[in-house]
């Protein structure tokens, strides 16, 4: 994959680590990736499958999974969600969504040279890091087609 996207993400970074969720973690909704200036990725181990999570996820995020290849199913009478990530789809998600993803946020930090503290407001970030992912998901949808 890093031959896909070039040097351009991945000049300057230190490193793409696995690591456990943050005992402090208090969200119920699961968390993927972090970007940590300058240069270090961090991937998040995710639970056992399916994942049942408390609450109805709002329908973008719904979108955003199903779109990656996840089932879902609503449970609105225990106010719950199960997701479930059918073959290698789970795998393909967390490279091709979450770890491009993350790399937006470390191509907008690192190339604008304010290494350390946050060179955009978050939402600026998430969205530049956003358009990234998805001109470099193009780019190996259309590699795997060649």
């Amino acid at each position: 994959m890093f031959k896909t996207v070039g040097p351009v993400a991945y000049y300057g970074l230190r490193s793409v680590e696995l690591a456990r969720l943050p005992a402090n973690s208090s969200t119920s909704a699961p968390v993927f990736g972090q970007y940590h200036a300058p240069g270090r990725i961090i991937l998040f181990e995710q639970p056992m499958l399916p994942w049942r999570l408390s609450g109805l996820l709002k329908l973008d995020v719904v979108r955003q999974l199903e779109s990656a290849g996840a089932v879902l199913t609503l449970l609105k009478d225990v106010g719950a969600t199960l997701v479930d990530w059918p073959q290698d789809t789970l795998r393909r998600f967390m490279l091709e969504e979450v770890l491009l993803h993350e790399l937006g946020h470390h191509v907008l930090q690192y190339h604008k040279g304010k290494r350390l503290e946050r060179i955009a407001r978050t939402r600026d970030h998430e969205a530049s890091a956003a358009r990234f992912a998805e001109k470099q998901r193009a780019a190996l949808l259309k590699g795997r087609s060649h």
